[in-house]
Formats: C-alpha cells, structure tokens, sequence
C-alpha cells in the first residue's frame, strides 16, 4: 500500500516520451512528476492502481497465512 505512489510515479517517467513538436519530456524527475500529478488530480492520484494491486495481493497475503498457520500447527504436533 506504501510502495504504491512510489510504484506509480516510476511507472510514469519510465512512460514518458518527448513532445513531438518541442521535443521536451513531461517532466524533470519523479520528484516533479509527483508534484505535477498531485497538481492534476489531488495526492489519491498517486494510489491509482489500488485496485488492481489489492486484487493482486490479497489472494496471495490469504495464501500465505493459511500455509503459515498450518506449519504452526504441524510443528506443534511434532512437538517443536
């Protein structure tokens, strides 16, 4: 959830391409491509793949801790 402006700031000036006509990219760095996004649409700008994050991560977090609890619970058995 942090990572996520982070994430997609990078995707942006990774994205960036030169004006056709001036020839001038978009923006400076991450530091002013943050700044202008934030401009453009506010700071939840920054979380918008949220979505699309949270659908990739939650099965996998569920995943993991079940696997986690069974270990737990095997190891208890085996008296670990």
């Amino acid at each position: 959830f942090f990572s996520l402006p982070f994430d997609y700031v990078k995707t942006q000036v990774q994205k960036m391409k030169p004006d056709p006509v001036t020839g001038k990219l978009p923006f400076k760095g991450p530091l002013d491509c943050a700044m202008q996004q934030i401009k453009a649409g506010g700071v939840t700008r920054l979380w918008t793949g949220f979505p699309t994050y949270y659908v990739r991560i939650a099965p996998h977090a569920m995943i993991t801790l079940i696997a986690q609890d069974s270990v737990k619970k095997m190891w208890s058995s085996m008296g670990l």
